[in-house]
């Protein structure tokens, strides 16, 4: 994908194999102290490192090669040929904007074979697989503010949550963005920006 600039992006998502202590204990927090965190099912999240400034893009080798940001021995990954919204979706938008379910584009590569040729198949084996029933999933891409490239790095957050879209959006907004002392513990809206995945 294209963005306005002429530039392609790529994006690299990476989750834990084992247990993602982050999320864990984020977790925990949550359901004991947040407002809404009853309502929290689980929270999952996957690394998030994109690049830009290649016409041509990036080379998927050399991105998993560089030992930076994936290790073969603790994580998953998925390679992505640049979010269907474009090239600057993360620029001069305000905080909590909506992105589409494909943001992150079309598959270029991922360790796990069966989800090649289905990049939402991926995304969501990424993120934890199928949601529960009864439950309804808000993700939360949050990245440092001001962060003009050549590679913007920052965290996808799966928040479960018992209820539908409506209730999902409302609640994890609510448990990500920290806004006061008993609300948010994900995003500290003074440091980073967010967006939130139409799912």
């Amino acid at each position: 994908m294209t963005g306005s600039s002429g530039e392609t992006q790529t994006i690299l998502l990476t989750s834990h194999k084992g247990v993602d202590l982050h999320a864990a204990s984020a977790l925990r927090v949550m359901k004991e102290r947040l407002a809404g965190g009853e309502q929290l099912e689980n929270l999952l999240r996957c690394e998030l490192h994109t690049y830009w400034g290649r016409p041509e893009g990036w080379d998927v080798a050399r991105l998993l090669a560089t030992g930076r940001y994936f290790n073969p021995n603790k994580h998953h990954f998925g390679v992505f040929a640049g979010p269907a919204a474009g090239a600057d979706w993360f620029t001069d938008a305000e905080p909590g904007r909506q992105l589409p379910a494909d943001w992150c584009g079309g598959v270029l590569d991922a360790d796990l074979e069966s989800r090649r040729d289905d990049g939402a198949a991926l995304y969501a084996d990424l993120l934890g697989g199928p949601v529960p029933d009864g439950c309804h999933p808000c993700d939360i891409v949050s990245f440092p503010l001001g962060e003009t490239g050549p590679v913007l790095s920052g965290v996808v957050w799966r928040l479960i949550v018992r209820g539908g879209k409506s209730t999902a959006r409302a609640t994890g907004e609510l448990l990500a963005v920290a806004r006061q002392r008993k609300e948010g513990l994900l995003v500290n809206p003074h440091m980073a920006s967010w967006f939130v995945v139409d799912q």
